[in-house]
């Protein structure tokens, strides 16, 4: 159980993290949506597209 938590802390600490640091930059922009009840965000950073859905990021590179 205090394993579990432990985890579970963990990943809002890391989420909450990797969103703040997508706002820290003035010209990215979180989208956030709802996607069958569940929330997941799009941003970018640096030259990438990512999108957090289900406690993962994934980020590819945007065509220029």
């Amino acid at each position: 159980m205090t394993a579990r938590i432990l985890k579970t802390v963990s990943k809002s600490l890391l989420i909450a993290t990797l969103l703040m640091c997508g706002v820290t930059h003035a010209d990215s922009a979180i989208q956030v949506v709802n996607e069958y009840g569940r929330p997941v965000a799009q941003f970018k950073v640096g030259d990438s597209h990512c999108v957090l859905k289900d406690d993962q990021i994934r980020c590819t590179p945007v065509n220029r």
